[in-house]
């Protein structure tokens, strides 16, 4: 066929983190001079930066055919608000027609790749080194999840620096110019008001005092004190990601059973490809659509009092690489808020649930396999408003179900307006890249739940 797959994407070792992947599949019968073992499935770099793809001696390039590159784009992918630097984001240069992502939930595919495309991964720090050949009428894509950036290039022999503009995510849904964001839709809650979060991330304007400007928002902002809203499928469907934050519906001692009806429309928005969040006091929106995935502590009244600040740990070591290379100003915004100067350790405020445990969720893919979808921990600590406050728990949580993923954590973000960001609301944002991330094989269909 000719063509590659790219995927900036998770693969889970069997006892380890996710780790990014650029997966390039090929199909031939021939025997591959690019180094492809049986499958024709290669792994070519984990964030490193510098991989390039060659052809399979078939289809609609031959490996002879393919330019060698005589010139170097160099840049930086940043946040759309041009400061956070960005890891693991896909960049790469065409020729062609870059295909449109669709405006509402689906199954990502990964980014398909012609066998002429060289590609790399930003490293932790966002910074790239992309070797291409020079010519004009060229598109530099840059792309994480549902984000993608294309603008047109002329590439120069030598060493070509990509200004940030070019290079970085954007901030607004504009396909006629190159743009794509995440459809988003964010319960428009007060405390955890996530969508300050959201806004100081690049996709709208805030005030001095870390407050989103109304009306600047890039996303749908949902009030629905009952949560009736999610009753209806199709609501849910037209966005790529849906945040249910702590306070998004009743809580404390009247915290809803959440109903049959709407905790299957929660599972088939994930299963057909939707991104879901929920946090603290918003649990019942996990435990009940995917209970097999976690057990919450005390179950019959998970949202703990008093909330604890504690010291967990980043586990996930693309985080915490990432969280490393951090420049300094984004380690530490001040105003006594925690700072990211004594990793892998870093302090959790104001968590309202505890988790006991996450457990090992397994399907069968199409090949036959076992696979485990069930939740990779990002972040763990104590619960010391728990029964037993020495133990260490997940905190931060992504699952896979179906096509789509869900995202939980036990703390909540933005409660109080603060200019920058906290590093658990930049743990937040980076776990919301990450579950945007295209599967590089079919995901297999999801577990039996209830």
């Amino acid at each position: 066929m000719g063509a590659l797959g790219a995927c900036a994407g998770e693969g889970r070792d069997s006892d380890g983190p996710p780790t990014q992947l650029t997966t390039l599949s090929a199909t031939s019968g021939d025997d591959d001079p690019s180094g492809a073992d049986s499958t024709g499935v290669f792994d070519v770099g984990g964030g490193t930066g510098g991989a390039t793809a060659a052809g399979d001696g078939g289809g609609d390039c031959e490996a002879e055919d393919i330019a060698e590159p005589n010139a170097t784009l160099e840049g930086t992918v940043f946040a759309p608000n041009l400061e956070i630097p960005i890891s693991g984001a896909l960049v790469y240069v065409t020729d062609r027609e870059v295909p449109e992502i669709p405006d509402e939930s689906y199954c990502a595919e990964c980014v398909e790749l012609e066998c002429d495309v060289n590609f790399v991964l930003s490293e932790a720090d966002g910074s790239f080194s992309l070797p291409a050949v020079a010519k004009p009428g060229q598109k530099l894509v840059v792309q994480k999840g549902e984000f993608r950036r294309v603008v047109d290039i002329e590439v120069a022999q030598g060493a070509n620096q990509v200004a940030p503009m070019d290079s970085s995510l954007p901030g607004q849904w504009d396909p006629a110019n190159g743009m794509w964001i995440p459809r988003i839709a964010v319960y428009q809650t007060d405390p955890d008001r996530v969508y300050n979060v959201l806004a100081k991330f690049g996709l709208g304007q805030v005030s001095a005092s870390g407050d989103l400007i109304p009306g600047t928002e890039q996303f749908d902002l949902i009030s629905d004190a009952n949560g009736a809203w999610m009753d209806d499928l199709n609501n849910m469907r037209p966005y790529h990601i849906v945040f249910v934050p702590c306070a998004a519906t009743s809580f404390w001692l009247e915290a809803p059973n959440v109903s049959g009806l709407r905790a299957q429309n929660i599972r088939d928005y994930v299963a057909g490809g939707g991104k879901w969040y929920a946090t603290d006091h918003a649990n019942e929106y996990v435990s009940v659509p995917f209970d097999p995935y976690v057990d919450f502590h005390s179950p019959s009244m998970p949202d703990l009092q008093p909330a604890y600040d504690v010291t967990g740990q980043v586990r996930d070591a693309e985080m915490l690489a990432w969280m490393q290379a951090l420049p300094d100003p984004l380690k530490d915004i001040g105003g006594g808020y925690p700072t990211l100067h004594q990793l892998p350790d870093v302090q959790l405020q104001l968590n309202y649930s505890g988790i006991d445990a996450v457990h090992e969720v397994l399907v069968e893919n199409d090949e036959g396999e076992q696979v485990d979808v069930g939740p990779h921990t990002y972040v763990e600590g104590p619960c010391t408003s728990c029964s037993d406050s020495a133990t260490t728990r997940p905190m931060a949580f992504v699952g896979q179900f179906g096509c789509g993923r869900m995202m939980y954590s036990t703390f909540e973000t933005s409660s109080v307006a603060h200019a920058g960001l906290s590093p658990q609301e930049l743990a937040l944002l980076y776990m919301i890249l990450e579950i945007g991330v295209c599967h590089d094989t079919p995901p297999p269909q999801p577990p039996p739940v209830g």
